[in-house]
């Protein structure tokens, strides 16, 4: 009903009243609910307008007034009424005549037009609208108004000042709501929203770009002498930012599955320097091969550097030029359909344009106070010379005449970058990132360089001329490391600031890793250079012990042994690789420079010599000595960590794995045999200092931590255990472990059982095998003898020291577990399964004691996720049943109804540790059932692994609660745990207590709908084989799943949820399908009911495409499942039809 003139004034005073109260924060709720009242007002579109001040358009709903009149001045209340505008005409579209709401669309941007002074907030808001409503009657529109739309929008970009601005910013507004990211929620279907934003892009996004283009032309050869860029080029630039970082849905490699909504993307596009590098996105567009003749036009690359050269010291317009320039840097050779000459005419240009960005930056001086200011600029241009290099041919880049000129200034900037970092009171952000990107841009054209198919004259040059630069990047970087090393001495707040518990390993893992590709490109000058370095700094160390000099040279003995750890750290990186998971290979070019040399001469293992003799020199003192007192734990621990890494790839190492063999290496470092190798000495050598540096550093747990590692990578190193094995002198090693450990701090005790035992269990002979087992077993005995028989142990048991040491003799305990595996599962079993009772009773005097409960879970669980189960015989297995159901019964009794402190829980390390620990023992024993190969029959009277975990889950579920469960990696642990049950143990369901069973389906129900992927995912596997299991039940008879409707029912109306209305990942599609297949054919009736509930729920206008689909869907479901089904569980590409529907029916059902 329309308003009349009289109510609608009313309204438009309290509107604007209530925009003057928004603004007070005392009054600003009630004028809040005024404002959202105002939206529900029934036709309130021509009120809108009246209060923005024009002659009504909609004769229908509003009578026309004689003139024109300006109801609404204030800016606030013009941009309220625009907000409202927007939200109305989308939402009450139908309810106006197509007429009207086309002619509305025209006023927003006609009131802008003619309101040059209107504020900037306002204009963008009605804009918005105006673009919002174009989206909105895209389709209603005749094919000609469609057509149109792109030259009425260009039309006004063309036109001068004041106009132009408008269709920029309209267009702009248009790009945003056509987008992916930024389309407003209007209420209509995922298949609206994706034909909008295809026509747009086929139709209008490159007429816009065109335009854009030519309007940036004319706006920079007219600004060109001004010294700040004006709100129009502003506004240019932004619009074509958006436009190259478009998605394209025709070249997108993403496979979406319909209905499926992009992430919105709410945040400023601005970048703020304060922000850092972190804040710059890195996300490319590939365009369609229909925009090359605009986009790689020459001249239009040469307008983005030109802009480029204009607002490049506006921190805004900069950043946003730069990522245009770094997106048309990425263009690929198959862009230009592999033509040769186009793909050059391209590179040239941007060759030559980023030439003169290096320039400019170049003259700015490599001062760092320059460089911190230019930090944005230098990454900006690196990632474009980055993106040149990745997506070009070599080879065609080495035409370009300027191409090593090009070479030359980015090696200059990488040396300017390098030297930065080494600054004092500057932001290290932006210069760390440039740093990084040019070590990684420099790490793949030296890769590129190998790859490419260069002439051999090219490659030559190419090549020689990266050894000269790889050279100079490791020099320039090995002396910034050592001058920040030395600036950081000599301020100690700063050497506070750079610990922080991270090792430099790790922390600058990937700028060591770039380095040490660098420098084997030129190995010999690389490591001449590092050599001199180390013994220069080793001499000089030599020489400080030797003087044995006094306290005021505290700093010169910190400063050398802060460079030894750098130079040893990047020799480490030249000459071995970390090879995690796998054997690292000694790299080619080192093998080849070891094999050119003499053995006296040669540089790979004179420094390897080298840095063993250092460690031997700092291993052989006394703890008390004075020059113990110099030593420096870091170094120690960076000489550890080095023979960990390099002893891998050269010590013992095996010539079959190579087509060539350094013979010196081979003879130095390699196995006995036809070189001869020496490298048995070296493993004697080895035990030696692990033993001296045990007592050394026997105070110092990093350091202890890393001797463990060392050993632990020699036990998994199957050349390295074979070595430590064959030498004569590792029964000492054992028998100075066994007999010092309660020397060393408690800390490690667990990690240093579990090493030295899974080394010992790998010797071949079962009578050393047993020796060194036995001493290792001699000492817990001794241990926990020493705590558990100490005549007092009754009345002091609960003594902070008693626990302490209970405690650790359990932790010794549990590295003995840890290091159970198939060859000493009997003998481990054997001597653990002793101490149950003792466990067991120490669980019960402790049910108090949470960290004492959770050491005794830890040891069941990591026997029970360690020992081979296959060699366990069946009483054995029955033991290890009995004292987890007795020690989980001991810990629910004491644990039930316990409170828990959940925000001190979840800001813990390890949140709940009890509950995850006993998760974790009970997925463990759930393993073993499938692990055990040898599996016979349970006797009767015996527990299964069945019974095992479901009285676990029985006395556990109780205590977990949803504030638990929103622990990602708790809640993975439970679902996995109840999905693995639930199964391949679905006839135990039967019989089950009523709130077991409903906590077990409650749980698989909550898994479905749960938001991470693996979760739900997880949950499906568990639904899916517990339904198949009830339908072969169904079909033969065979017992009552009555009690398993209700579950299915719940099931069935959430996988129906998940799959049409939610949003779905397609990793779940597959777990999804088979759960549903299966749930349909279990319960056939109430899977017809909801599918006729959901069709008649929807608009009569697709009732008959749902109705189509579901029957389509239905003739490919099978009413009968077989006994055993394939491994894939795909029925009768059931999969595939499923798949199809979901394409077609998502597409509608999905609303934004």
């Amino acid at each position: 009903m329309a308003q009349s003139t009289h109510d609608t004034a009313a309204i438009c005073a309290q509107f604007e009243e209530a925009c003057s109260d928004f603004q007070v924060p005392a009054t600003r709720a009630a004028a809040e609910h005024i404002l959202s009242s105002f939206r529900q007002i029934p036709e309130v579109l021509p009120i809108c307008q009246y209060i923005l001040g024009m002659l009504s358009i909609l004769p229908s709903t509003f009578p026309a007034k004689k003139k024109e009149t300006e109801h609404a001045q204030s800016p606030m209340a013009q941009f309220q009424v625009a907000l409202a505008t927007g939200e109305v005409a989308v939402r009450d579209y139908t309810l106006y005549a197509l007429s009207d709401i086309v002619q509305l669309k025209n006023y927003l941007v006609d009131y802008c037009l003619k309101r040059p002074d209107l504020m900037k907030y306002v204009r963008l808001q009605l804009l918005s609208d105006a673009a919002l409503i174009t989206k909105r009657s895209l389709f209603d529109i005749s094919g000609g108004d469609r057509d149109a739309l792109c030259g009425s929008v260009k039309q006004l970009i063309s036109m001068q000042g004041h106009e132009s601005l408008i269709g920029i910013t309209l267009a702009s507004a248009l790009l945003d709501h056509f987008s992916s990211t930024k389309a407003t929620a209007t209420g209509l279907s995922w298949e609206f929203h994706h034909k909008a934003k295809v026509f747009f892009e086929d139709h209008v996004l490159l007429g816009l770009f065109e335009q854009s283009v030519t309007r940036l032309h004319a706006v920079v050869s007219q600004q060109r002498q001004q010294q700040q860029p004006d709100e129009l080029i502003n506004e240019l630039v932004t619009l074509l930012e958006k436009i190259l970082q478009w998605e394209f849905e025709s070249t997108s490699k993403t496979v979406v599955l319909p209905g499926t909504f992009a992430k919105t993307d709410r945040e400023d596009d601005y970048v703020d320097r304060e922000n850092g590098p972190g804040a710059v996105k890195k996300t490319y567009t590939i365009f369609p091969k229909t925009w090359r003749p605009v986009v790689a036009n020459t001249e239009v690359l040469w307008l983005f550097f030109m802009t480029y050269g204009l607002v490049q010291n506006d921190d805004v317009l900069g950043h946003r030029c730069r990522q245009c320039l770094v997106q048309l840097a990425g263009f690929t050779h198959e862009f230009f359909n592999n033509d040769p000459n186009t793909t050059k005419l391209y590179a040239t240009t941007m060759v030559q344009g980023i030439l003169r960005l290096m320039s400019d930056l170049l003259q700015a001086g490599s001062d760092p106070s320059n460089l911190s200011e230019h930090g944005p600029q230098m990454l900006g241009t690196i990632q474009m010379i980055r993106r040149l290099f990745e997506n070009v041919p070599l080879a065609i880049l080495c035409s370009i005449p300027e191409f090593f000129q090009f070479l030359n200034d980015f090696g200059k900037m990488t040396i300017a970058s390098l030297r930065g970092m080494t600054a004092q009171d500057i932001d290290e952000g932006w210069i760390g990132e440039a740093s990084d990107e040019c070590l990684e841009t420099w790490v793949r054209l030296a890769d590129l360089a190998v790859m490419s198919g260069l002439s051999p004259v090219d490659r030559e040059n190419l090549a020689q001329y990266l050894r000269n630069v790889a050279f100079q990047i490791v020099e320039t970087y090995v002396d910034a490391k050592l001058e920040q090393s030395k600036q950081s001495i000599m301020d100690d707040e700063d050497e506070e600031e750079i610990d922080g518990g991270f090792k430099d390993w790790d922390t600058f893992a990937d700028q060591l890793t770039c380095i040490g590709t660098l420098g084997r490109l030129d190995p010999h000058k690389s490591l001449l250079y590092l050599q001199q370095l180390l013994t220069d700094r080793f001499n000089r160390l030599k020489e400080y012990f030797a003087k044995n000099s006094g306290e005021s040279s505290g700093q010169y003995i910190t400063f050398l042994q802060e460079h030894m750890h750098w130079i040893i750290l990047i020799i480490a990186h030249i000459l071995a690789d970390a090879g995690n998971g796998e054997q690292p290979m000694i790299p080619e070019s080192l093998m080849q420079l070891s094999g050119s040399q003499s053995v006296e001469q040669d540089q790979i293992t004179s420094i390897s010599r080298l840095i063993l003799e250092i460690f031997r020199f700092l291993s052989g003192f006394s703890t008390n000595s004075v020059e113990a007192s110099y030593c420096s734990p870091q170094v120690a621990e960076t000489l550890i960590w080095f023979n960990e890494r390099w002893s891998k790839s050269y010590l013992l190492v095996n010539e079959n794995d190579y087509g060539y063999m350094s013979p010196n290496i081979a003879h130095v470092f390699g196995r006995p045999g036809p070189s001869d190798g020496q490298g048995l000495e070296i493993v004697d050598f080895y035990i030696d200092q692990i033993k001296a540096n045990f007592i050394l550093w026997n105070a110092d747990p990093d350091v202890l931590v890393q001797i463990i590692r060392w050993l632990n990578t020699c036990g998994i190193s199957v050349n390295l255990k074979t070595g430590f094995l064959q030498s004569g002198k590792f029964p000492d090693l054992v028998q100075f472990i066994t007999e010092n450990v309660q020397q060393l701090p408690e800390v490690v005790h667990n990690s240093l059982i579990q090493t030295i035992t899974t080394m010992s269990s790998g010797a071949n002979d079962p009578g050393v095998r047993e020796r060194y087992l036995g001493m290792i077993f001699g000492m817990i005995e001794k241990r926990l003898g020493s705590v558990l028989h100490r005549p007092d142990f009754m009345q002091n048991y609960q003594r902070a020291d008693v626990m302490n040491d209970v405690m650790n003799a359990l932790e010794m305990l549990d590295g003995l577990a840890l290091a159970s595996e198939y060859s000493n599962t009997q003998i481990i079993f054997n001597f653990g399964s002793r101490f149950f009772e003792s466990i067991l009773q120490l669980m019960d005097m402790y049910k108090t004691v949470n960290e004492m409960q959770v050491l005794i879970l830890q040891f069941l669980s990591d026997l029970a996720g360690r020992l081979d189960f296959g060699l366990l015989e069946m009483t054995q297995k029955q033991m290890l049943f009995r004292i987890i159901v007795e020690v989980l019964k001991s810990y629910g009794a004491s644990n039930r109804g316990k409170k828990r402190m959940h925000s001190q829980e979840e800001e813990a390390d390890r949140p709940y540790p009890d509950i995850a620990v006993s998760l974790s023992l009970l997925t463990n024993i759930m393993a073993s059932e499938f692990e055990d190969f040898s599996k016979s029959p349970v006797p009767p009277g015996n527990a299964d692994v069945a019974d095992v975990v479901l009285f676990g889950v029985n006395v556990i579920i109780p205590m977990i609660d949803l504030e638990m469960l929103k622990i990602p990696s708790l809640c993975q642990q439970y679902i996995k745990l109840i999905s693995n049950l639930i199964e391949f143990f679905p006839d135990k369901l039967v019989g089950l207590p009523t709130d077991l069973f409903n906590n077990l389906m409650a749980s698989l129900e909550f898994g479905v709908g749960h938001d991470i992927v693996d979760v739900s995912i997880l949950a499906l596997q568990a639904v899916a084989p517990l339904a198949l299991w009830a339908h072969h039940q169904m079909l033969s008879h065979a017992s009552n799943i009555d009690f398993l409707k209700p579950a299915f029912n719940k099931f069935l109306e959430q996988l129906i949820r998940l799959l049409l209305f939610d949003n779905l990942d397609s990793s779940v599609v597959d777990a999804a399908s088979e759960a549903l297949l299966f749930l349909i054919c279990a319960e056939r009736e109430a899977y017809l009911v909801m599918v006729n509930q959901i069709i008649s729920q929807q608009s009569s206008e697709i009732q008959p495409r749902l109705l189509h689909a579901f029957e389509k869907l239905d003739t490919a479901t099978p009413r009968e499942l077989p006994g055993i089904l394939p491994p894939t569980r795909n029925v009768a590409g059931f999969k595939a039809a499923l798949f199809e529907f979901l394409i077609n029916v998502r597409a509608v059902l999905r609303i934004k």
